[in-house]
């Protein structure tokens, strides 16, 4: 008699560690905590929202609370380091802050200098991932790592601004894609309102999709002193956000009210924060002829003004 067929199936999206001990490292680097503020208290939670008038407070501290005598396994402890980096998503740019081995003791608390959060354009959308890494390369062997910078466990901390740019790709556009668009081959931006501004914010939905010149986004985000990047990003962020109110006006126009949780509720705190605004003073400021004093506003709330004096 034939075996039954089995059939495999993937159960869960999670990365898979085939390292033995792995669980035990795991659970010693989940207890690394962060403070966002000198006079904050440090917390193990993985994510946080960073309010953009509290972005230049920030100072960043890593308390890993590493547990330096748990079983490694078939490692030695002296073959490891602790790794910290900051990256910025949007940017695509990573930051090494400190590679830490564990022969030499770890440090009680570790800071996140101001000139890390400098080339990241800020701090305000940021992750600061700690890693268990080697040091150095191993003889492969089974249920083991062996590989320089190999890593065996891992723990992130995101810090987010709560701003309705994270409901649009950023596409980079080289001038190819930009004439088969219509466009012409040197265009800097182009904004596409894909619907949904007055409805509940979906986990995987995006209320737009903003393609950058391939040449402009390469140069903003590789340039080293983000100082002369972040009035170009600021004045592009105010100007696409200015275009999706506008785009986006004939779905809300008629509306009586903001729909909670959504992009339009969003824009208006945003707005908020530079004056007073509810649904009818949007409205208004929609209509204005050249939406002169929205752009104004949009440019106040991305501090385009300090950032070209800072530059």
């Amino acid at each position: 008699m034939s075996s039954p067929k089995i059939t495999w199936r993937k159960s869960a999206a999670r990365d898979v560690r085939p390292f033995f001990g792995a669980i035990a490292l795991t659970e010693s680097l989940n207890r690394a905590e962060l403070r966002l503020f000198a006079d904050g208290k440090f917390s193990a939670e993985p994510a946080y929202l960073v309010e953009p008038s509290a972005a230049e407070r920030l100072a960043l501290s890593l308390r890993l609370n590493f547990d330096a005598n748990v079983d490694f396994g078939t490692i030695h402890k002296n073959d490891l380091v602790i790794a910290v980096t900051a990256a910025q998503p949007f940017l695509k740019k990573t930051q090494l802050v400190a590679t830490l081995p564990l022969s030499k003791g770890l440090p009680p608390e570790l800071e996140i200098g101001d000139e890390v959060l400098a080339q990241l354009g800020g701090g305000a959308n940021i992750d600061v991932v700690v890693v268990l890494c080697l040091a150095k390369r191993l003889e492969k062997r089974p249920g083991s790592p062996f590989l320089l910078g190999h890593w065996l466990a891992k723990k992130s901390f995101s810090l987010r601004a709560p701003q309705v740019a994270e409901e649009f790709d950023v596409d980079p556009t080289d001038d190819e894609t930009w004439a088969k668009l219509g466009y012409p081959p040197r265009t800097l931006y182009a904004v596409e309102y894909l619907g949904g501004m007055n409805e509940p914010a979906q986990k995987d939905g995006k209320t737009a999709r903003v393609r950058v010149h391939a040449d402009i986004f390469k140069k903003l985000t590789g340039e080293s002193n983000q100082k002369l990047a972040r009035p170009v990003l600021g004045n592009m962020a105010a100007e696409i956000a200015c275009q999706m109110l506008a785009a986006s006006f004939p779905d809300w126009e008629g509306a009586e009210e903001v729909t909670q949780h959504s992009p339009l509720s969003a824009f208006i705190k945003r707005i908020e924060k530079v004056q007073p605004c509810d649904l009818d003073g949007l409205k208004k400021l929609v209509r204005e002829p050249g939406q002169v004093k929205l752009r104004a506003i949009l440019h106040a709330d991305q501090q385009c003004v300090r950032a070209i004096v800072e530059a």
